[in-house]
């Protein structure tokens, strides 16, 4: 099992909702963070969610937030009797504040085989020379 480091990244669960409480996420998707020399990676497993049901959003170039919805399909019959219930369905939320900031020109996001993956490219911040001038 891999050691946990969340030196670079702070993951919310719970918090800046609308209303100030969590009752609108109802299950939090497995995810890895990963971190290239020039990307980040998130791989988020989101089996039986739509494309279309997926929102994702870059704030202030550090704060990526991933948000949906994966429906119940619904029993055609007025009386079910559940034996076991263990598929976890309704909304969900995560918001990854990153420690440097990321290239909003340069994201890339697919859905294969029930997993979200998205790839961010790091902003480049180059190096400004100054000259010091003399007055006097």
């Amino acid at each position: 099992m891999g050691k946990k480091n969340y030196n670079l990244f702070q993951i919310e669960i719970s918090k800046n909702f609308p209303r100030g409480i969590s009752t609108e996420v109802d299950w939090k998707p497995t995810t890895n963070i990963i971190e290239t020399d020039d990307q980040v990676i998130i791989e988020m497993e989101v089996p039986g969610v739509r494309r279309e049901d997926i929102s994702l959003s870059l704030h202030n170039d550090r704060e990526f937030v991933i948000k949906g919805q994966k429906k119940q399909q619904r029993v055609d019959c007025e009386k079910v009797t559940y034996y076991l219930f263990e598929r976890e369905f309704g909304a969900f939320y995560r918001k990854i504040i990153i420690d440097f900031p990321l290239d909003a020109e340069q994201v890339f996001s697919s859905l294969e085989n029930g997993v979200l993956y998205v790839e961010v490219k790091k902003k480049q911040i180059g190096n400004i020379d100054i000259q010091v001038e003399e007055r006097g």
